[in-house]
């Protein structure tokens, strides 16, 4: 709960909930160590997993703070399928506060717009559509809606093509879950000026076509033992800050504002 409850651990002030990792042993521990990427690995029928990025999701009791409908898949610079989230409840998920995916999503193969902070400044190629709006699919009985009672160390393994969307957390205990990101055996580099930034990985080094690995992308599990372990994985960044770190920002919220000015100017098309 001392994450929850702000305190300084060395994280970025822009992204707080981001590369806990590089600071926090016990995060480390997890993502190199853990149990998260055989499973994922098993679930993918992957030989290999390299991390990725490791990510925090709290939400408050009583919060109607929501995440909107949206999928990964064009966040991630890379080509493939094998970039799972592998998402890890920390307290106890109930399906009123659980993350929710649409069944069957996961085969759509659609480039949605992306909601990242280098997306909002640039213009919509025009073979990219806004995010989808499944709400009104609720009153439809062939569309699923899948929510999860979860206990803390419980994992949902997600399709990085799967529409998801998480609501307010109505309960009275924190939400908190974490995320961590692997690539599997066919994830090769395609970067794109409209994918997220990523805290020590440069454009420059993503070799289009090439696997990533290295000491950024170090081997995590493989079906013949192998593992590269985190000696090489940064323990910081790449600068100090003195001011104060970003907080009650919902990045999600300046989205959703431009993902309606879209959908608005597509129906006037």
């Amino acid at each position: 709960m001392a994450l929850a409850n702000k305190e300084d651990f060395g994280l970025l002030p822009t992204y707080p909930g981001r590369y806990m990792a590089r600071t926090i042993p016990e995060f480390r521990e997890l993502a190199f160590n853990g149990p998260m990427a055989e499973a994922a690995c098993r679930v993918m029928k992957s030989k290999e997993a390299h991390f990725f990025f490791d990510e925090m999701f709290a939400k408050a009791p009583r919060s109607a703070e929501k995440t909107i409908w949206h999928t990964d898949r064009m966040g991630w610079p890379v080509s493939g399928k094998m970039v799972p989230s592998l998402w890890m409840p920390l307290t106890p998920i109930t399906k009123a506060n659980s993350l929710e995916c649409l069944a069957g999503s996961h085969v759509q193969d659609v480039r949605y717009w992306l909601f990242s902070p280098n997306a909002r400044k640039m213009i919509k190629p025009p073979d990219r559509v806004p995010h989808p709006n499944p709400e009104p699919l609720r009153s439809d009985p062939s569309a699923r809606f899948l929510t999860w009672d979860m206990e803390p160390g419980d994992l949902l393994v997600v399709h990085p093509w799967t529409l998801h969307y998480s609501g307010g957390n109505p309960e009275d205990i924190w939400r908190i879950a974490v995320s961590v990101r692997i690539f599997g055996d066919d994830i090769r580099w395609d970067p794109r000026p409209d994918c997220v930034n990523l805290a020590g990985i440069s454009f420059d080094e993503m070799v289009a076509g090439e696997r990533p690995m290295g000491p950024l992308c170090p081997l995590v599990w493989s079906e013949d033992g192998r593992r590269e372990g985190d000696a090489e994985y940064p323990r910081g960044f790449a600068t100090r800050w003195t001011r104060e770190r970003k907080s009650d920002i919902n990045e999600y919220d300046v989205f959703a504002k431009s993902l309606e000015a879209a959908r608005q100017e597509a129906k006037q098309a």
